[in-house]
């Protein structure tokens, strides 16, 4: 999975701004908080959401894994029902 190259992303403060930039059905932007703009940020090189979790695992510990999986989870549906994820 990786996030298509028609949208961008832009960190603001503690917000991430997605927006298309391309020929998409999308056409409006997506604010992200600062856990999902890393999550999102993990998708800007081919990766799988195994390999995702297990870099926030390793980063926030793994007793947080249950809140990191649903919290990818939502990241990758939020992206797939824009139209930014390419899988």
């Amino acid at each position: 999975m990786k996030l298509n190259d028609k949208f961008l992303t832009q960190d603001i403060d503690d917000t991430q701004v997605m927006v298309a930039t391309g020929d998409t059905e999308f056409n409006g932007i997506v604010r992200s908080n600062r856990t999902a703009a890393e999550i999102v940020s993990f998708f800007e090189e081919d990766t799988t959401r195994e390999a995702v979790i297990e870099k926030m695992v390793a980063k926030y510990g793994e007793e947080a894994r249950a809140d990191i999986t649903a919290d990818v989870d939502k990241v990758i549906e939020t992206l797939r029902k824009v139209g930014a994820l390419d899988e």
